[in-house]
């Protein structure tokens, strides 16, 4: 007898194989994607958190008399990196004596889905803490 001693794969390793890889391929497109939209999501907010941080420290810097009540629109002073359409309101207005109300609304389209962040603070005639 004849000992069959082909080497090889059979054509049910060869499927098992290419599917086994398409599973793989598939689920790191997957990954990506998620990791693109997630980055993307990520930095909008922390442009827009800094932002406000940024426009809140100039604003204190400014003090007290020197902010007078009323809306202003600062859609030209957000960052060029975040999403368009954008938008942002800043609103001084003065809730008591002595205490002015700083209210700031941005918006931006992430993705296709529009966000809206507002963010407030107060800033007092006797300056901080006081």
């Amino acid at each position: 007898m004849k000992k069959n001693d082909k080497s090889g794969f059979t054509i049910v390793e060869l499927i098992t194989a290419a599917v086994i890889g398409g599973i793989v391929i598939a689920s790191a497109s997957l990954i990506i994607n998620n990791y693109s939209y997630l980055s993307g999501k990520g930095r909008n907010l922390v442009l827009s958190n800094s932002f406000a941080e940024a426009k809140v420290e100039a604003l204190r810097s400014v003090g007290y008399n020197g902010l007078s009540s009323g809306a202003t629109d600062i859609t030209n002073e957000l960052p060029a990196e975040l999403s368009q359409p954008r938008s942002a309101t800043l609103q001084i207005g003065a809730p008591s004596a002595g205490l002015k109300q700083i209210d700031i609304a941005i918006t931006y389209s992430d993705q296709g889905i529009n966000r809206s962040y507002s963010y407030r603070t107060y800033i007092g005639e006797l300056g901080v803490g006081q």
